[in-house]
């Protein structure tokens, strides 16, 4: 058997109903997909398709960075289109860059085998919805998805999340959560 695993920072309950309460509200009349609240999360690496017996190794090799990592706070500041101007196929909110989260990327990139040249920072961002394209460019003008945010998330823990396809809709499994320091 596979499994669609995803190793991502779980958001606060709070924090993922004030997502999508502000979604609904700031793109609620725009061709966009939103994410469901409970499926709100910050992506870390996308493993895609793995077969049940590499499991072990990939939650060993998380545990293994997540021992050596101290817990932190994230601090975000507004949505945008992304993943930039002229990709744009997502409102995400975005958050500053910070040192202790680019580590952690840098070193789960590391222990599950991605190619990495070198250290770069990461950019935190919460994937709020898709845009429909064909519906979104026919909008004049376009419509401006830039807003103003304010919020930390405290990030004390990472998680392995499985990705399934149930009664039409994407559901988020966590299988392994690892503490930071």
């Amino acid at each position: 058997m596979q499994k669609r695993l995803f190793v991502a920072i779980r958001l606060p309950e709070d924090i993922k109903k004030r997502l999508f309460r502000f979604a609904e509200k700031e793109y609620g009349n725009l061709p966009v997909k939103r994410a469901r609240q409970e499926n709100l999360h910050l992506t870390l690496n996308f493993l895609g398709y793995i077969l049940d017996e590499n499991i072990l190794n990939i939650c060993e090799s998380v545990q293994r960075v997540s021992e050596n990592m101290n817990s932190f706070e994230l601090q975000f500041t507004g949505a945008e289109l992304g993943p930039g101007s002229e990709k744009k196929k997502m409102i995400w909110v975005v958050g500053e860059k910070n040192k202790e989260l680019s580590e952690l990327k840098h070193q789960l990139d590391k222990a599950l085998g991605f190619f990495v040249k070198e250290r770069k920072d990461f950019v935190p961002h919460i994937t709020l919805g898709r845009i429909q394209k064909e519906k979104w460019k026919k909008i004049h003008p376009e419509p401006v998805a830039e807003r103003s945010l304010n919020f930390s998330v405290p990030v004390s823990s990472v998680e392995i999340f499985e990705s399934r396809f149930e009664k039409g809709k994407r559901v988020y499994y966590i299988l392994e959560s690892f503490s930071l320091k």
